[in-house]
């Protein structure tokens, strides 16, 4: 962890990454990488990977062009999907959920890294979020086993990375100030919320969800 993650990027994105660095070894035989045109975090890009990227924006130059809802593959084409943050785009995500059971081989697995309680995304429109009831209705509705639901951080990290992106744009003087004095609470509350038993209250607030899904 370098100064430079420490100041400017978000807890989501650090709890995203080591997830994703978590189930890497899930990730295995021919993979399909959904939305994954565009690189953000530590996490090694799919072109890295030799992975398969579908994303429907031609200027990230994916493998495939295409809508994650409508996927452009037969059945049983690939051993594991990863989707990382790409749900706030999609209108119709069971869609989606459907569409990955149709294209994993029977035993795949898919990992999904959905946000909640993040801010949207003012490059693309961002629809709609999912919570963690919705995961458990979708996995049900497509006939996927829900191998893991994790919530990535609390109440505590969801303030934080507000404070966080707040801090970021005021003056320069002032934000530096801001840093010095926040960023030590912020890692302190931060590394206290996943590595301390918190109230129940503060687990109704997340920034978002990591979801594994299998194909039995």
């Amino acid at each position: 962890m370098n100064l430079k993650n420490i100041l400017f990027a978000t807890l989501r994105r650090r709890l995203v990454d080591g997830d994703l660095f978590a189930c890497h070894h899930l990730l295995t035989g021919k993979v399909l990488d959904l939305g994954g045109g565009r690189s953000r975090g530590d996490f090694p890009h799919g072109r890295e990977l030799g992975w398969t990227i579908l994303d429907i924006d031609f200027n990230l130059k994916p493998t495939i062009i295409g809508d994650a809802q409508i996927l452009p593959f037969s059945n049983n084409s690939f051993a594991s999907v990863k989707c990382s943050e790409l749900t706030g785009y999609l209108f119709e995500p069971l869609k989606m959920v459907a569409e990955v059971k149709r294209v994993l081989k029977p035993g795949g697995i898919a990992v999904f890294t959905s946000p909640f309680l993040t801010p949207f995304d003012f490059d693309q429109h961002d629809s709609i979020r999912l919570t963690s009831a919705w995961w458990e209705w979708a996995a049900g509705k497509t006939g996927l086993k829900i191998e893991k639901i994790k919530p990535q951080g609390h109440m505590m990290t969801v303030l934080a990375d507000a404070e966080k992106y707040w801090i970021g744009r005021w003056w320069w003087f002032l934000r530096i100030f801001g840093y010095l004095i926040m960023v030590p609470v912020y890692e302190l509350l931060f590394w206290w919320e996943q590595h301390v038993p918190v109230p129940d209250y503060f687990k109704r607030f997340t920034t978002g969800f990591l979801v594994i899904l299998k194909k039995n």
